[in-house]
C-alpha cells in the first residue's frame, strides 16, 4: 500500500527536475500561472472544474464515505480532512509545473505555441510525461517506470471507487457478501473487466471519451453531489454534524459552517448542474462532427443509471412497506418538507 501510494511521488520529482532543466520550461510555467480572466465566463470551465474537484478528492463517488466508516469513533477526521486537501491540492499544482514545463519544452522543439499543443482530455499525460522520459538517461527504463506509475494510480484509483460501491452493496446484502466477500469482489472485478474492453478497442478513445462524459461525471455527477449534499445537512440535519465533530474530535465550527452546508453548497451545485443542462452540446469527433443519435442515447442512459436511483430508492421503500407510516406521514413529519412546505 505504502509503495502504491508513495512511488508515483518519486517519478513526478524526477520528471520536474528533468522539466525545469529543459529549454522552453520556464515558457510553459508562464503559460501554466498566467491567468486568463476572460475564461470566468464560460460555463464549461466551471462544469470541468467542478468535476475535476468531485475527482480529484473522490466527493460524490461514495469512497469518503466508506472509508470514514472504518475509522473509530474518536478518529480526527478534521484533520484528515485538511491533511488530504493539502497533500491532493499540492500534488496538482506540482503536476502542473511537470507537464507545463515539458509543453514549454515541446514548443520550442516544433516552434509553435503551447496553446496549439495544449489539447484538452486524458492524451495530455500520455503526450508530456513519455517526451521527458524519452530525454532521460536509460529513456526505456525510465518510459517503463512512467507507463507503471500511470498503472499503479489507476490501480490506486479502483481500489477506492470499487470500496466505496462494495461497502453500499455489503450493507444492503450482508449476509451474503459479508461471507463471500473474495468470491463477490471478484465477480465484480470481472464485470468491470469486461465493461473495460471496449475502451482498449480500434474506438476505445471514443468510448472512452462517451463514459467519461456521461457516466460518471458533469450532469449525472452533480445530481448525486446536490443530493448528497441536501441530504447531509438537511435530512440528517447540519447542527448534528457540527454536533458530532464536536463529541469525536472536541472542535466545535463555526455557526457559518451551517449556512454553507444548507445554503450556499447546494445552491452553488444547483446552478452548476442547471449550467450544464443549459448549454450542453453533443460530443463531436476530432473531425468536427458529431457522435452518432445512439452514442447519445446511451449517454444519457449511463447518466440515468446514477441518478434515478436517488429517487427511485427511497420511492421503492415507500412503497414497498419498508417505511415506517404512510407516505402521507412520512412526508408531513420530515423537518425538510416541514421547512419547505411551511407544515
Amino acid at each position: 500500500m505504502y509503495f502504491c501510494a508513495l512511488s508515483p511521488y518519486f517519478m513526478l520529482a524526477i520528471l520536474l527536475v528533468r522539466g525545469l532543466t529543459l529549454p522552453g520550461a520556464l515558457r510553459g510555467i508562464y503559460f501554466y500561472l498566467t491567468p486568463n480572466p476572460s475564461k470566468l465566463w464560460d460555463i464549461t470551465l466551471w462544469k470541468d472544474a467542478g468535476t475535476q474537484v468531485f475527482y480529484s478528492y473522490g466527493v460524490g463517488f461514495g469512497t469518503l464515505i466508506a472509508f470514514g466508516s472504518y475509522n473509530k469513533k474518536s478518529h480526527n477526521c478534521f484533520r484528515d480532512g485538511f491533511i488530504m486537501c493539502f497533500i491532493n491540492g499540492s500534488t496538482s499544482l506540482i503536476a502542473g509545473f511537470v507537464v507545463f514545463s515539458i509543453l514549454g519544452y515541446m514548443s520550442v522543439l516544433v516552434n509553435t505555441s503551447i496553446a496549439e499543443i495544449v489539447k484538452p482530455g486524458p492524451g495530455l499525460a500520455f503526450l508530456a510525461y513519455p517526451e521527458v522520459a524519452s530525454n532521460l538517461p536509460f529513456k526505456q527504463l525510465w518510459s517503463v517506470l512512467f507507463f507503471l506509475m500511470i498503472t499503479i494510480l489507476g490501480l490506486d484509483s479502483q481500489v477506492c471507487m470499487l470500496e466505496g460501491l462494495y461497502a453500499a452493496l455489503e450493507d444492503v446484502f450482508p449476509h451474503f457478501l459479508r461471507k463471500y466477500k473474495k468470491t463477490a469482489l471478484a465477480f465484480i472485478c470481472a464485470i468491470f473487466f469486461l465493461l473495460g474492453i471496449p475502451m482498449v478497442s480500434y474506438a476505445g478513445s471514443y468510448w472512452l471519451t462517451l463514459f467519461d462524459s456521461y457516466g460518471a461525471s458533469g450532469i449525472a455527477l452533480l445530481f448525486v453531489v446536490f443530493f448528497e449534499v441536501v441530504g447531509l445537512s438537511w435530512g440528517f440535519g447540519a447542527h448534528k454534524v457540527r454536533v458530532a465533530l464536536k463529541e469525536m474530535v472536541d472542535i466545535e465550527l463555526w455557526k457559518w459552517w451551517i449556512i454553507v452546508w444548507k445554503f450556499i453548497t447546494p445552491f452553488v451545485v444547483a446552478v452548476l448542474f442547471l449550467f450544464c443542462i443549459y448549454n450542453y452540446q453533443p460530443l463531436k469527433y476530432p473531425t468536427g462532427e458529431n457522435f452518432p443519435i445512439w452514442a447519445e442515447i446511451f449517454g444519457f442512459f449511463l447518466s440515468s443509471l446514477s441518478m434515478v436511483v436517488i429517487p427511485g430508492y427511497p420511492i421503492y421503500n415507500l412503497y414497498a412497506g419498508k417505511s415506517v407510516g404512510s407516505v402521507k406521514e412520512v412526508f408531513i413529519y420530515t423537518k425538510f418538507f416541514k421547512y419547505c412546505l411551511k407544515i
